[in-house]
């Protein structure tokens, strides 16, 4: 009889300690949803509701965090024309041109203490 119950409060604990584990890992690295890339445009959406935004031309793009969430984090972009340039960050839209047309791709991101994942558009 105490083997049994022995057993029972220990396959109890497994299972509390599996639900824990499993519920923590959800919150911490959630996947984004809504995610959606065509040419030259995209968009996904946060675990925490916010929305990201891309638009990219090859003399413009323009990256916004829309405020239909509660993610506190900026939108991260930037564009490669003949090179990769640097990453800017705004907690609203950034918008760069390209005078000579040279744009062909751009990486967009949002990120959480700890999550961040990187997307890639291309014209």
């Amino acid at each position: 009889m105490r083997k049994r119950i022995t057993t029972a409060l220990g396959a109890a604990a497994a299972a509390v300690m599996l639900a824990t584990a499993t519920a923590s890992a959800d919150t911490n690295g959630r996947p984004d949803t809504g995610v959606k890339f065509f040419d030259g445009s995209g968009k996904f959406t946060r675990p925490c509701g916010t929305t990201y935004q891309v638009g990219l031309q090859t003399t413009k793009v323009v990256a916004v965090k829309r405020l239909d969430g509660r993610c506190a984090g900026h939108v991260w972009l930037r564009v490669h024309g003949n090179a990769w340039g640097e990453w800017r960050h705004s907690d609203t839209e950034i918008t760069l041109n390209s005078p000579s047309g040279t744009f062909d791709r751009a990486q967009i991101k949002g990120c959480g203490e700890d999550y961040c994942k990187t997307y890639d558009v291309y014209v």
